[in-house]
């Protein structure tokens, strides 16, 4: 009896010593979720392959600018979503002339907001004003530029239809978007800039060379992904409303909203919907609900100002449009080079500003130095190849379809057994005291 005890306690401990990670207290459980497309996938551990592209990137975006335009630079955006924060929930534009003289962007007006909405965005305005105090204390002196709120949200989303050429939200649906019209669509308005803010942030921190100046952009960056995240949480609440004029759901609005802006930063995966049903990219919990767009590490993307402008103009090449009637103030004022692809780990281009494109495993190669870690405990466990293709390029990987929890994928899952009695009871476990799960079986 006392040797089959040991035999058994070897057994078990046998395989928690090599099953990450380690849960105790939770008996034994399916891992599920946390897996990539494959070993070479796109965000496979061991290449740091997205970082390795935003540091290219980000290094040939920093060509010819200074500190200084980059601080410009940051003043357009956070005008743009200050000033539509504030008079959507306060009605008015910014005290103290924080706008420098800027007009007032067209069709500005307080959004119809709930009781229930009201406060978060009251914090979230006050934030965003903060944001812009922050560009003029870092020493810009530009105005506000000229903002169209109603052209630009209407053509934003349109976009997001793939509505073009003469195509409108009011020609197409009865009624143009009305981004201050109630909850629904001014949440969905001021996430799809937050989002732009938060990443556009995190990219900047690298930029800078004034450690004062970057630690106050590290400041922005983190405070817009709060913000982003309540605001997520708001529109979580509110997933299966309908959205005037689309008469769609906020689910599946925001998957194409998502789905458009990943479009115009490049090829590589850095957005996601309110609920992500693709496993191959970020872990997936039940219901498959994300507040935070992460990457499978649990690490946030960044964006380079190129890569916002061309999102935020819809890709026009003079940087002019869309929410920028007459375009952005200062010298990083255009997508310059924005297809263009540099490596920014070993040379810079040879003239102008150029944005790196994000690489496949197979076109980066083998990264140099203390960038190639050694293996992960466990990174096969959690890089499992998924039967089926999911186009990654569209709304439905972003969660515009409803998948019912557990669904897709469970049939290959990686699991992780924990140093804790087996639950008695459970429909899992077989007479003989194993466990088994998605075709493996522990003992």
């Amino acid at each position: 009896m006392q040797v089959s005890y040991i035999v058994a306690l070897l057994a078990l401990l046998a395989v928690t010593a090599t099953a990450q990670p380690f849960l105790p207290g939770t008996g034994f459980l399916p891992l599920g979720n946390l897996r990539t497309t494959d070993n070479g996938g796109p965000y496979n551990i061991s290449l740091l392959t997205v970082q390795a592209n935003e540091i290219k990137g980000g290094l040939a975006a920093k060509q010819n600018f200074t500190d200084k335009d980059i601080v410009h630079f940051l003043t357009n955006v956070e005008c743009l979503e200050g000033l539509f924060d504030t008079w959507g929930t306060f009605g008015h534009g910014f005290n103290n002339n924080l706008t420098l003289g800027g007009p007032t962007p067209i069709g500005a007006r307080k959004a119809n907001l709930s009781d229930a909405v009201r406060p978060f965005m009251e914090e979230v305005a006050l934030n965003e004003q903060g944001h812009a105090l922050f560009t003029r204390q870092a020493g810009s002196d530009l105005p506000c530029p000229p903002i169209d709120f109603t052209g630009g949200f209407n053509k934003y989303f349109g976009a997001a239809y793939n509505l073009t050429g003469n195509d409108t939200i009011e020609s197409k649906f009865g009624a143009p978007f009305d981004p201050f019209l109630n909850d629904e669509c001014y949440l969905l308005s001021v996430l799809s800039l937050e989002e732009l803010g938060a990443t556009g942030n995190k990219g900047l921190t690298a930029l800078l060379t004034n450690p004062v100046i970057a630690n106050g952009v590290a400041g922005l960056a983190t405070s817009a992904t709060a913000q982003a995240t309540v605001q997520r949480m708001l529109l979580w609440e509110r997933r299966n409303n309908t959205v005037y004029p689309f008469n769609e759901t906020v689910q599946q609005v925001f998957a194409r909203i998502s789905a458009l802006r990943d479009s115009l930063d490049g090829p590589q995966m850095d957005d996601q919907g309110l609920v992500n049903t693709d496993p191959r990219t970020i872990a997936v919990p039940d219901y498959y609900v994300n507040m935070i767009p992460t990457d499978v590490r649990g690490l946030t993307f960044s964006r380079t100002p190129q890569q916002l402008i061309n999102i935020l103009t819809l890709g026009s090449p003079d940087g002019v449009g869309v929410f920028f009637p007459k375009g952005l103030y200062g010298a990083i004022n255009k997508p310059t080079g924005f297809n263009v692809s540099a490596s920014g780990l070993d040379s810079f281009p040879s003239s102008g500003a150029k944005v790196a494109s994000q690489l496949s495993t197979q076109q980066i190669g083998t990264l140099p130095g203390p960038m190639l870690p050694p293996n992960v405990t466990g990174e096969l466990d959690l890089t499992q190849s998924l039967t089926g293709t999911l186009d990654n390029g569209t709304a439905a990987t972003r969660g515009y379809t409803i998948i019912p929890p557990g669904m897709p994928y469970f049939s290959n899952a990686s699991q992780v057994a924990v140093a804790y009695p087996l639950q008695t009871g459970s429909s899992n476990a077989s007479s003989n005291g194993s466990y088994a799960y998605g075709g493996r079986r522990f003992f």
